[in-house]
């Protein structure tokens, strides 16, 4: 068949625009499976720690409590003067590096500590309490058996090395601002392993609320017992746990086992209410409060 160059041309433009409106053709992206996130890890027991630990208790702020609470001046001083001196004791098998230069520290402000010992046993003695001097022992013994735990002395030790050196350039006036800002450092190590103690206690040892209490009704009151009496019968003896009276005649008399009792019992002793003072005991300086 014979074409025309029209009919050749017709047909070329026809396929030219059949071929501008074919859409280009696009690759999709390759799917790839999504993932939830893995969940963390649990935590761990923290090094020195073990099952049924007792660590300091939490206060509603979620502080713990340590032996350097509300201090005044004098506490301050004197409580970092007693976590150093733990440390020049104990660390010898922890890095050791703190007995020379804590005896060097002593030897240089002799005049200055204890001046502030004096004023710290003086605010315990103003206290007002009679057993003041055992308060403020007990208060000494509670804060060297804080600082000598051996589950996190390694980090106390590490960190003792660098206070003591820090504090014995530090004027006697400057102690007790010092003294504060080094108990929050010593303190550390100790508030570190007790949150990651509790990590894993709530983790591993979930607490259990215990039910609530469900008040016990009151015991019924005991059903009084009717007593009945006994006439004489004609002819038989009567059953009863009184003798007989002398005169057949006359009719034995009614028993009332409870105030038969009644009468023979001694009425128990009437108990005097003793009143409890309801005064509080006034904080003592840098006694810690849960």
């Amino acid at each position: 068949m014979l074409r025309t160059p029209w009919t050749l041309a017709a047909v070329a433009a026809l396929a030219a625009g059949l071929a501008g409106c074919a859409a280009p053709r696009v690759t999709p992206p390759p799917v790839v499976a999504t993932l939830p996130p893995p969940p963390p890890p649990p935590p761990t027991m923290p090094r020195g720690g073990y099952a049924g630990m007792e660590i300091a208790a939490k206060r509603d702020d979620g502080s713990y409590v340590t032996p350097n609470f509300q201090m005044t001046d004098a506490a301050a001083v004197w409580h970092l003067r007693g976590a150093l001196n733990v440390a020049a004791l104990a660390c010898d098998g922890a890095g050791g590096g703190v007995t020379d230069p804590y005896n060097a520290w002593i030897v240089a402000h002799r005049t200055g500590l204890d001046g502030y010992v004096k004023r710290y046993q003086h605010e315990w003695e103003e206290t007002g309490w009679a057993d003041w001097q055992a308060a403020y022992d007990n208060q000494q013994t509670r804060l060297y058996n804080f600082y000598s735990q051996p589950a996190i002395r390694v980090a106390f030790c590490a960190v003792a090395r660098q206070e003591i050196a820090a504090v014995a350039p530090v004027a006697d006036a400057d102690l007790p601002l010092h003294a504060r800002g080094a108990l929050a450092r010593l303190d550390k190590p100790f508030i570190d392993f007790f949150t990651a103690f509790d990590k894993w206690r709530d983790y591993y040892e979930p607490k259990v609320t215990p039910p609530p209490v469900v008040p016990t009704l009151p015991a019924a009151a005991p059903t009084p017992v009717e007593t009945v009496a006994i006439p004489p019968s004609s002819g038989a003896a009567a059953v009863s746990d009184v003798a007989a009276p002398a005169d057949a005649g006359t009719p034995a008399p009614t028993v009332n086992p409870a105030a038969e009792a009644a009468s023979t019992s001694p009425a128990p002793p009437e108990v005097e209410a003793t009143p409890v003072p309801s005064a509080t005991r006034p904080a003592a300086p840098g006694q810690p409060s849960s």
